[in-house]
């Protein structure tokens, strides 16, 4: 074995290698997705254990073997432990996992998701009721950090109507005001609140430890939650399911 290295990273991923063992991928500040092998982590014995059971926040200890590294030495950082008291967290994370493991496909992207994970799991974890709010703002957020920005400046029409409405074109990635010449050059769009398009103007500007920090009605988190993960699944081109299983939770 190759020398013994030290790295900080957030574990996204872990699956099954063999009978005992598994292997997981590390979220890096600067080299991307890391995968190593985590010897015997799957016996109840296994001092590794809590390594293969993401998300967790960890300084590792890897080894290189012939071109493939090994887990050694971990101790958790941050274990994101209040996810576990709610089940739509617990959810929502599992959702906010997918997303990283599909979108940090290399080290530039990975440095730009790697402070938003931090904070969207640490904020997840300590404020599990805010948990639709948190997701949309996630989503919002990743669109931005993964180059697929919408424009959230007024119809350009010049003079848009009055109406406590904008029309928010997922064909155009603009907004439109509701008069019919302008909602014709929208194609595929939804009605949304004017305080769904705050809400989405202070997400873009927010530091990333106030992101979720905002107060939205019902009716404005609706029309949030629904743009922005309909727009996040277009833009990547893929159906993200899991929130799907909350929609037919009754209502706390």
């Amino acid at each position: 074995m190759g020398a013994a290295f030290t790295l900080r990273g957030v574990v996204i991923g872990a699956k099954n290698h063999r009978d005992q063992d598994a292997i997981i991928s590390i979220l890096t500040p600067n080299q991307g997705v890391v995968s190593a092998m985590v010897p015997g982590a799957k016996k109840h014995s296994s001092r590794l254990a809590s390594m293969a059971t993401p998300p967790i926040l960890a300084d590792l200890v890897l080894t290189d073997s012939k071109g493939f590294y090994y887990l050694k030495e971990g101790e958790a950082v941050e274990s994101f432990r209040g996810l576990y008291s709610s089940f739509e967290a617990l959810t929502c994370a599992s959702h906010i996992l997918e997303v990283v493991r599909d979108t940090a496909i290399d080290p530039e992207s990975g440095s730009a998701l790697y402070p938003l994970i931090l904070y969207v799991l640490y904020d997840l974890s300590s404020h599990p009721e805010k948990y639709r709010q948190i997701v949309a703002a996630f989503e919002w957020r990743v669109m931005d950090a993964l180059g697929f920005a919408f424009d959230l400046s007024e119809c350009d029409c010049e003079n848009p109507d009055s109406m406590p409405t904008r029309a928010f074109s997922y064909t155009m990635c603009r907004l439109y005001c509701s008069k019919p010449g302008c909602v014709s050059k929208a194609k595929d769009y939804r009605y949304i609140s004017l305080g769904c398009v705050e809400a989405l103007k202070y997400i873009r500007s927010a530091p990333l430890e106030r992101l979720s920090a905002f107060h939205a009605e019902k009716y404005v988190l609706d029309d949030l939650c629904a743009v922005t993960h309909r727009y996040l699944c277009e833009r990547l081109e893929k159906s993200y399911d899991k929130m799907l299983i909350l929609d037919t939770l009754p209502p706390v």
